[in-house]
């Protein structure tokens, strides 16, 4: 039949005109791509398949990345440690020379001297040995925090904000009679002999405790550098009792030297009706006494209180009882204190903040420099009997003989949220936090930080040195400690049964996981490692000297653990290896397997270019024909 409107022959030539473009257009994208697969479309099923092959593919490239980078670590691991085989050969050499009876002192001297050199290098190597930044030897520490270890100065240097008061409209104290009692009020202090006044009035008794007195501005004591220096404000016949502001203002140059004086510091006593002292930096303290020094006060009566007070200087009682801030004394509540002194007692308690305190509190307050003495010696306080002590933070080194504590050094309160770094070096009842603790019930020491070292001969532990009987039912609870510091010695010195509840190490040891495989599973795609090597016998090694028989022993030792290492870190080089031949064979077969789903056969995919091609060409010639067809109508007409 021969139609106008419908041209059957027509559309039947542009529905396959299409089908050879498209086809056509097909095999150009596969062979300019080179893959059969380019979109879900062309194979779905395939398409899922080849994507997840090429993630394999790029997590089993960086698998191998990874084994190649444990390999550089184990082999700058393994050198480190061969050069640390070559220095302690020598030694040993040196050690068996040394044993010969053919070298006199001179040579001996010598010997020694090569093998210190020597030692120092295995120390040295010890501690900077790196791969990429991180650590081979020596180890690191987890970080933990409590209020105390969060402590800071602030930039006015106290460690609360000091708001400066107005004092222009308060009375000078110069303008009072000095010889008649002090009337109730408010007395603004600005210079050296107002300051010095206000010790004379207090000395002879005409000060209450209704008077208070502010600094209005800094003030220098040089004057009184020379003698016995500064007198201090209040004695023990009568002693301060009424309130002092420092107002954030300095005290430089406070000098004292009066070893046969009772109690000496800028303040020298306080009275049983007691006194507030607070917001007070005194800086480049030089003070020297016989029974009671500190810094701000000598020794406290009931109810003292020293709030938010820095010093820096140096503190010596030359018959007992030192302090930073204060001596000590009854009741007396030191909190936000801060000071970075030397403090030396040459008889009786020593403490950075206090030397003893009794019934009172310290809190808050942080301690820097050195704290030496004899007995009851501690970071922040010597002797601690009753009361509180929590919150408080020590960087400081510690020194003496009997109940020695980074923090405490006897005490008969607990101890809680404090923080120690530095050293602790005692003979006996020596302790990170307490050198010696007794009557307390409940928690003993609880969320406490010892990152220092300990240091002991007799009855020494990391967080406590000894604990007297009746207290030995009570519990240490929620602690740190920094092992690698400490060494192996126990937690409490005497190692009584007093309980223990979450003590931490939070050394880490040199200690890696490399990621070798592809899976979650850490079973199958990692191995675990350690570098960590024990040097602490290294401190010790050449201690009895070189031609000490007992040297070659330790020697050995330390050569054999070194060895062990070498074996070790060995194995899992071998280990490595293995994991890059399968990392290898599964990576060969996964690209072959994808390329058999994805890659397109270009051979084919040209002959049926050309097909379709040729296809496409007979289309637009017939259709050009069958658009004529309508045509013919014409002729009938």
């Amino acid at each position: 039949m021969i139609g106008i409107n419908t041209n059957l022959g027509s559309l039947i030539v542009q529905s396959n005109l299409k089908k050879s473009t498209n086809a056509l257009n097909t095999a150009i994208e596969r062979m300019t791509t080179g893959f059969k697969i380019n979109r879900a479309k062309d194979n779905a099923a395939n398409y899922s398949i080849s994507t997840r092959m090429s993630t394999k593919i790029s997590a089993y490239q960086v698998a191998e990345d990874n084994a190649l980078m444990g390999l550089d670590m184990l082999n700058t691991t393994s050198n480190a440690l061969s050069q640390i085989e070559d220095l302690l050969s020598r030694i040993r050499a040196l050690a068996v020379s040394a044993q010969n009876g053919t070298y006199g002192t001179n040579s001996i001297s010598s010997l020694n001297r090569e093998a210190n050199a020597l030692m120092s290098e295995i120390m040295r190597i010890n501690e900077t040995a790196e791969y990429n930044g991180i650590k081979l030897f020596n180890t690191a520490q987890k970080e933990v925090t409590n209020a105390g270890k969060e402590l800071e100065l602030n930039e006015q240097g106290f460690l609360q904000e000091v708001v400066r008061r107005d004092t222009s409209a308060m009375t000078k104290l110069s303008s009072v009679d000095s010889t008649k009692a002090l009337a109730a009020g408010t007395y603004a202090i600005s210079t050296a002999e107002e300051l010095a006044q206000l010790a004379e009035m207090t000395n002879a008794g005409l000060v209450s405790s209704d008077c208070e007195f502010v600094l209005a501005n800094d003030i220098d004591l040089s004057a009184y550098i020379t003698g016995e220096g500064w007198m201090p404000i209040g004695n023990k016949t009568n002693g301060f009792n009424g309130v002092f502001d420092g107002n954030g203002y300095s005290i430089t140059n406070l000098y004292i030297n009066n070893t046969s004086s009772i109690t000496v510091g800028l303040f020298g006593y306080t009275t049983r009706s007691g006194a507030q002292i607070k917001n007070l930096q005194l800086i480049d303290c030089n003070i020297t006494g016989g029974y009671g020094a500190g810094a701000v006060l000598g020794i406290a009566a009931q109810y003292t209180k020293i709030t938010n007070c820095s010093v820096t200087g140096s503190i010596t009682a030359t018959k007992g009882g030192a302090g930073g801030i204060t001596a000590g004394g009854f009741k007396i509540n030191t909190e936000y204190c801060y000071a970075n002194v030397d403090v030396v007692a040459l008889s009786g308690d020593a403490g950075g903040i206090s030397a003893g305190n009794n019934y009172g509190s310290t809190k808050n307050s942080f301690i820097e420099g050195t704290v030496r003495g004899i007995e009851c010696v501690g970071g922040v306080v010597g002797a601690q009997y009753s009361g509180s002590f929590n919150n408080n933070k020590a960087l400081v080194k510690v020194r003496g003989e009997t109940y020695v504590g980074g923090l405490v050094g006897r005490a008969t309160a607990g101890t809680s949220s404090s923080y120690f770094d530095g050293d602790v070096t005692g003979d006996n009842y020596v302790g990170g936090v307490c050198g010696w603790i007794q009557n307390v019930g409940g928690n003993v020491i609880n969320d406490c930080i010892v990152e220092g070292a300990i240091k002991g001969i007799n009855t020494y532990g990391i967080i406590l040195g000894y604990v007297h009987a009746n207290s030995q039912s009570s519990n240490i609870s929620d602690c740190f400690y920094y092992g690698k510091n400490s060494g192996n010695i126990p937690i409490i010195g005497d190692n009584s049964p007093i309980g223990q509840t979450n003590i931490t190490d939070i050394t880490v040891p040199c200690d890696y996981t490399l990621q070798v495989g592809i899976d979650g599973d850490s079973t199958k795609s990692t191995i675990s490692m350690t570098t960590y090597i024990d040097f602490s016998g290294l401190q010790t090694l050449l201690s009895g000297g070189i031609e000490n028989p007992a040297t070659l022993e330790r020697i050995d030792k330390i050569a054999k653990i070194v060895a062990l290492k070498q074996t070790e870190l060995g194995a899992v080089v071998n280990r490595l290896n293995s994991v890059l031949e399968e990392i290898s064979i599964k990576y060969d077969n996964l690209v072959s397997s994808r390329s058999t789903i994805r890659d397109a056969d270009i051979a084919e995919e040209s002959s049926e270019y050309i097909r379709n091609q040729i296809l496409q060409q007979a289309a637009a010639t017939l259709l050009a024909t069958a658009n004529q067809t309508p045509a013919i109508a014409l002729q009938l007409l």
